[in-house]
């Protein structure tokens, strides 16, 4: 959250500069995002898991409302894995808890330039709901528990969450990198939050590429 405040002052002062000519006002898009995620547990904060990585997909489709020239609101909806790895190379234990989400981000998109395409920053809240969930324990390189989680009675289903991160995108294609981490614990009694670090794509259908005004047009007499 600490990295949260400097990323939305510097958006802030971008969004306060006066380009010399302004752009036609963005159109909305829409389109497949897809992405590798790296899952992990902690019982503080970003970048303090004590748990190892787990890699998984992260797949859905995004929305993009532009609310100002720098300024859209962009829901997402995506499936995506949570979780952790632990190993004990001691002990010769490794265990492997896979939770699949069904996630919906609602997101900032802030750009740091007026014109069209560059850089932009990403911060919002998300919602996600636990689909399905599975246990995997080894030793000594032998598998001896796989057990599917019962959500039957689960109470803990939905999980609220904070994302933030920053990209890049031109016309049709945007590249990001983002951080999530819940706000809300998994368990009753395991208090440790879910997190996962992840790389997309999305491809952007719909709207126009904004056509950039000549700065200096001389007129013919």
């Amino acid at each position: 959250m600490r990295l949260l405040v400097p990323l939305l002052f510097m958006a802030a002062q971008a969004i306060a500069q006066e380009p010399v000519n302004q752009p036609p006002f963005p159109e909305g898009r829409n389109g497949p995002r897809l992405g590798i995620g790296l899952a992990t547990q902690t019982a503080g904060g970003l970048f303090q898991n004590t748990t190892d990585m787990l890699i998984g997909p992260v797949v859905g489709w995004h929305f993009e409302a532009p609310l100002h020239w720098q300024v859209s609101l962009m829901p997402e909806i995506l499936y995506m894995t949570k979780g952790s790895v632990v190993r004990n190379p001691t002990l010769g234990v490794r265990t492997r808890s896979t939770f699949r989400y069904l996630e919906v981000p609602l997101l900032v998109k802030i750009s740091t330039d007026r014109q069209a395409d560059g850089m932009y920053l990403l911060a919002g809240p998300s919602a996600g709901y636990f689909l399905s969930g599975r246990y995997q324990s080894w030793l000594n390189g032998q598998q001896n528990t796989d057990v599917q989680y019962d959500l039957s009675n689960n109470e803990r289903r939905f999980q609220f969450s904070v994302v933030f991160g920053m990209g890049m995108e031109g016309n049709r294609w945007a590249f990001d990198v983002r951080a999530q981490s819940s706000v809300t614990p998994f368990d009753r009694l395991v208090r440790v939050q879910n997190q996962v670090y992840a790389l997309t794509m999305a491809y952007r259908m719909g709207g126009k590429k904004p056509m950039k005004k000549a700065e200096d047009e001389e007129e013919i007499p």
